[in-house]
């Protein structure tokens, strides 16, 4: 008996071990959550050092930046994942990279200097702020944010594509480590200065840094020939991404954009605090995404994929459902415990709605994979399109009564109706496919 159990286990273990995407999983998604919980890992330091009001209002500028980092992305990042290995030849390859980079340092040119050089951001701001703010000293904090994001998306997504892991994880540790640990010198060492202003451009200086440093990897592929037709098919493919992204502005920060309009930044601080410790689940689940992604796409086989993503999603889903209990239980600890102010007591309420709302987040993406492999990126446009208007319209009737819970309560609702859409659209467009097999090879 104890043989017939140990030679199961020995068996489950090297089909895991022979598993491309495990293998991939193990070498880099360790280290890449690393990267992305180091924030949360040192929250209790970064809240002594930091007060309420400057870490809610560091908080919403977090959020500008991300949402305005992906929609600045122009979806640029999905020819990338599509086409690399559609191209055998490097210099197909190296055109494919120099035409995409070209296109997106073109366009974020065209785009931001304007705004930038006759002052719009300021009417951006004065939209999106209720409660004052001294913009003028975040001003190129947050410009050099957003841009830094976007390269750090761009290259994250071409390590991954590539396969080029050893890269990608020398990467994110000299991420943990440098990031991490200027951002903290600094706000130390400048302890009276604006601990917002310190933390942007300490981290974001950092990010930009190691970007020039790590860019020599995809520069050193580069063929120096600009593609119109690659140009044509990867705009085709990217921009309704960006549209849907332009939507994700209304559905994922509607609830931030209305509680700041309705509440402070101390209710804010509650609120982000609680937001943080639920975005271990989708920081987790973007890893993995973009170890699943490019592995998702090459795969031709239809009806393989389709049993692989219906096996992910559960296990996805019990796993998270375990992680968001242990991480409950963590924050109650460590409130209890004093290592968190008590004055964020409220937080522990409001995460349990945002746990929910996050593991449905990040099932989401599984479905919406196949837009991409089937190059029917617009549907994601319309969706998005029928879950803001929800979203818009729920913040408008929930937040102003509610606050924190009704912004929590948005959250959760607007990802099941992106889920509920997806997996009912997804489902039928499968099924034709299979049913008409002609179609999967268009």
């Amino acid at each position: 008996m104890k043989n017939r159990i140990s030679n199961w286990v020995g068996q489950k273990i090297d089909r895991y071990k022979e598993n491309l995407l495990f293998k991939r999983l193990l070498s880099v998604l360790g280290i890449d959550i690393l990267v992305k919980l180091s924030g949360i890992i040192l929250l209790p330091i970064y809240l002594r050092l930091m007060t309420q009001h400057d870490y809610g209002l560091y908080g919403y500028l977090l959020s500008i930046i991300m949402t305005f980092s992906l929609v600045l992305n122009f979806g640029l990042y999905i020819p990338v994942a599509k086409f690399y290995h559609d191209f055998e030849k490097q210099a197909e390859k190296g055109s494919l990279l120099f035409t995409i980079f070209s296109l997106l340092l073109a366009i974020l040119v065209v785009g931001i200097v304007p705004i930038y050089m006759f002052k719009w951001d300021y009417i951006i701001i004065r939209i999106l702020f209720n409660n004052p703010i001294n913009y003028e000293i975040y001003r190129i904090p947050i410009l050099l944010s957003i841009v830094a994001s976007i390269f750090n998306f761009m290259l994250t997504n071409f390590f991954f594509t590539s396969e080029k892991i050893r890269a990608l994880k020398n990467y994110n540790i000299f991420r943990i480590i440098f990031i991490n640990a200027i951002s903290l010198l600094f706000l130390l060492v400048l302890k009276g200065s604006d601990t917002v202003r310190v933390r942007l451009l300490s981290t974001y200086s950092v990010e930009l840094t190691l970007f020039f440093v790590f860019a020599y990897f995809p520069a050193r592929e580069l063929e120096a020939r600009f593609s119109r037709s690659i140009a044509r098919s990867g705009l085709k493919l990217a921009l309704p991404v960006m549209i849907s992204a332009i939507f994700g502005i209304i559905i994922n920060f509607s609830d931030k954009f209305f509680l700041e309009k309705y509440g402070s930044f101390k209710d804010m601080s509650y609120y982000y605090l609680a937001v943080s410790c639920a975005s271990i689940i989708p920081m987790i689940f973007a890893s993995f995404q973009n170890a699943w992604l490019p592995l998702f796409l090459k795969e031709k086989d239809l009806k393989r994929n389709i049993e692989k993503t219906n096996k992910l999603l559960f296990r996805i889903f019990i796993i998270f459902l375990l992680l968001s209990i242990f991480i409950l239980v963590f924050v109650k600890l460590i409130l209890e415990f004093g290592i968190i102010q008590s004055k964020y007591q409220e937080t522990i309420y409001i995460l349990p709605i945002l746990l929910v709302s996050q593991i449905i987040s990040a099932l989401v993406p599984l479905y919406s994979n196949y837009l991409v492999y089937f190059e029917k990126t617009h549907i994601a446009s319309i969706a998005g399109f029928v879950v803001s208007g929800v979203s818009l319209g729920l913040s408008l009737l929930l937040i102003p009564k509610w606050g924190v819970y009704g912004a929590a309560t948005v959250s959760c609702i607007s990802n099941a109706c992106y889920f509920t859409i997806y997996f009912l659209l997804i489902r039928s467009y499968t099924k034709k496919r299979l049913d008409r097999p002609y179609l999967v090879a268009e």
